[in-house]
């Protein structure tokens, strides 16, 4: 009796160690975890305090340029020339907004007659099926209907065999019935499966559109560059496309305009190009003109590429064309090569 007891009191003690050991070891993982814990809430300080850092830099230099501007603007000399140089910025946008409208508008209206035409030509391939599917299902049902008219007659005479000199003729009508209903078995079944098959062809979803075809990509982004041509016509005659793309590739203190009258100058006609550039007429055909030239010349680097190279626009220059200067007109230019307008991120690949 004793011993039992002193074993019991022993298995208590266990438990209680157990139980002991246990909490001990959640312990040691909530330590883990917290030490985890403040080590990652650590890094993410140390992170945001260096983009804290960066931003405050950011931030100095942004107010280092808005002071600059408005020394350059309370400058009388220098402030016409800050004005110009921001109205030509201007320009440049306005310029590439009318050319990114364009070819929006150019790819929807592609891509709407692409998606009509994929939309029939599946309906067209579906409906083609569905016909094979239901001539084939006529066949079938016709012969299924031969088969069970066949069995129909078969069993007709085996009925009027009756007779008991009829024994050994109707022996054999019963065997070749048995092959008549696994015929009619056969018949059946080929019926049920064009049922199935034609079902799933009507069940069929419309396949997703794979997008514009390539040719079609290639006449939207040569469409693209032949309006860009239009519009540096248009910014050009008013002399201002070359000093437009000077504006947005120089900062504002690295250009100059001249005296306070040659800036208003050039402020009166940012003014008449911008109108000039919204208020376009004749878009289509003017380019459609420009698309045809571009298709007799343009190239490409390999067959899948939808954007040509650059020196297959540039216009053709006759010898005695060599030792002229070049001309300052939108002929001459190149908006591919020299990305007037910012084209290039409009270009579909």
């Amino acid at each position: 009796m004793i011993d039992k007891l002193a074993f019991l009191k022993g298995g208590a003690e266990g438990g209680a160690a157990s139980a002991d050991e246990e909490r001990l070891m959640q312990l040691f993982q909530n330590r883990a975890g917290l030490k985890k814990a403040y080590a990652d809430l650590k890094d993410e300080f140390h992170l945001l305090r260096d983009r804290l850092k960066q931003q405050e830099g950011a931030t100095i230099r942004i107010q280092e340029q808005m002071d600059a501007l408005g020394d350059l603007l309370g400058d009388p000399k220098t402030g016409f020339g800050a004005l110009v140089f921001f109205q030509l910025r201007a320009l440049w946008k306005t310029c590439h907004q009318q050319l990114s409208g364009f070819a929006a508008d150019l790819t929807r209206q592609q891509e709407a007659r692409e998606v009509a035409k994929h939309t029939a030509d599946v309906e067209a391939e579906k409906s083609a099926r569905l016909a094979d599917a239901d001539e084939r299902l006529r066949a079938a049902s016709a012969a299924a209907d031969n088969q069970r008219r066949l069995l129909a007659e078969a069993q007709a005479e085996i009925g009027r065999l009756a007779a008991f000199w009829h024994y050994f003729r109707r022996r054999r009508r019963l065997k070749s019935l048995e092959s008549l209903r696994g015929q009619l078995v056969t018949a059946d079944q080929a019926v049920g499966d064009l049922h199935a098959e034609r079902s799933a062809i009507e069940r069929e979803a419309l396949p997703d559109f794979p997008g514009l075809s390539l040719a079609s990509r290639r006449n939207i982004n040569l469409a693209i560059i032949s309006y860009a041509e239009l519009l540096c016509e248009h910014a050009d005659a008013f002399g201002l496309a070359a000093r437009a793309k000077e504006a947005v590739a120089r900062r504002v203190h690295e250009m100059t305009f001249g005296s306070r009258a040659d800036c208003e100058g050039y402020m009166q006609r940012v003014q008449k190009a911008q109108l000039a550039v919204v208020n376009q007429k004749q878009i289509v055909s003017l380019v459609r003109a420009k698309l045809d030239r571009l298709r007799t010349t343009c190239a490409y680097r390999n067959s899948a590429d939808t954007v040509p190279s650059a020196d297959s626009l540039s216009p053709p220059m006759a010898e005695s064309d060599l030792d002229k200067p070049k001309a300052a007109s939108a002929g001459t230019w190149n908006v591919l090569a020299e990305d007037y307008w910012d084209l290039y991120s409009l270009l579909l690949r």
